[in-house]
Parts: structure tokens; C-alpha cells; sequence
């Protein structure tokens, strides 16, 4: 792998006219992916550019952070449902739920896990959060239903759970569709399919 592993650069303080916008973070994902298939035909290590990463990370952390446009939320119960994706010398995801209305909450959560995949070599491809729902116990219930349809994914050495959330071998639009399809059998949760991030 050409890119050296070390410190990334924060973006869940960064002003959000300065992360990656739609079309930049879609290309670079298109980018990854390509050297990520490649190396795999070659039967190497991916060889991911440094500015690919940042883009994809950066664009990654404007997904999550579009909802700073708007108000802040009162700090109550409200929790949020997240998909993470990670790329690097192994794909994986990471399906959560933070408590509480407070983005500040789901920032750290997410450093958190961007920092446990660092030490791994892997960074922030894509992600995806919910609007709050109308209690955490919503939000709870939410994680709990989609974890457990993709568990039943969990066959074979093509789909591995590892812990309780991660999962290799799960696309994210995989999990995204579970997401989706448990949406409408929880009450609380949010009742449109989510936000949709755009440019």
C-alpha cells in the first residue's frame, strides 16, 4: 500500500465549506475502488493516493455533518442510527446508534471508530446518519432490527460479523437497504428515509 499510515487530519471541527463536496467524494470513491479492484487482479496491496483519501474521508465527514446547516437540537432523549464504511486493507462496516440530539455526540462516536480503523490501516470511505428519533430507546430498537437482518447475511466466509456491529463482506448499500427496510417496524423512528445529502 503506497499511502503511510499516521495522524489524519480532523475534519469533524472543520467548517463545512471546506470538506469535499458531492462530486468530489464520488470521485474519489470511484478512484479507490478501481485501485482497490485492480490490486486485486494483480494480486498486490491496493495502492490508494493520499488525496483520494483525504477526499473520500472529507466528503464522508460532509455526509455526516450536513445537519449542522440547520439549528442545533436540544440536548434530549433522540437518538441517531449511523452507517459507517471503511476502506484500506480490508472493507468493513460499522452500523450504530449514538444517544441524545446533541451532534457533538455523534462526532465523537465517529472519531472514535475512524481512529480504532487507523490503527488497522483502514479509513472513512463513506456514511450515512439518521435524523433523531423520538427517543433513544427508538434509536436502540432501530440498531437492534438491522443488526439482526444482517446477521442472517452472516453465511459462508463471504459475510463475517466480528463483535457485535462490524461487518466484512456486507456492501454498504446492503446495509443501507436493511436500514431502509427496518425503518417503517420501529415507532420513533424518523418516518422519511432518512437525510439525503446533496451538494
Amino acid at each position: 500500500m503506497t499511502v503511510l499510515f499516521g495522524d489524519f487530519e480532523d475534519f469533524a471541527h472543520l467548517d463545512l465549506h471546506l470538506l469535499a463536496a458531492a462530486d468530489a467524494h464520488e470521485q474519489a470513491q470511484i478512484r479507490l475502488d478501481r485501485a482497490r479492484i485492480s490490486a486485486r487482479t494483480q494480486n498486490t496491496l491496493p495502492e490508494y493516493h493520499p488525496d483520494g483519501i483525504a477526499d473520500a474521508r472529507s466528503g464522508s465527514w460532509r455526509l455526516l455533518r450536513c445537519d449542522e446547516l440547520g439549528d442545533e437540537q436540544p440536548e434530549r432523549p433522540g437518538g441517531r442510527l449511523y452507517l459507517l464504511a471503511f476502506e484500506g486493507l480490508v472493507r468493513y462496516i460499522e452500523v450504530g446508534m449514538v444517544e441524545g440530539r446533541k451532534l457533538a455526540a455523534l462526532r465523537d462516536r465517529v472519531r472514535r471508530h475512524e481512529h480504532a480503523a487507523e490503527i488497522h490501516q483502514c479509513f472513512l470511505f463513506d456514511a450515512w446518519a439518521s435524523q433523531s428519533c423520538t427517543t433513544d430507546e427508538a434509536a436502540g430498537q432501530w440498531e437492534v432490527r438491522v443488526l439482526q437482518r444482517l446477521n442472517t447475511l452472516v453465511k459462508g466466509n463471504r459475510v463475517r460479523r466480528v463483535h457485535r456491529e462490524y461487518f466484512y463482506g456486507v456492501p454498504s448499500h446492503m446495509a443501507m437497504n436493511a436500514i431502509e427496510l427496518e425503518r417503517p417496524e420501529v415507532d420513533g423512528a424518523p418516518r422519511h428515509p432518512g437525510v439525503v445529502y446533496q451538494a
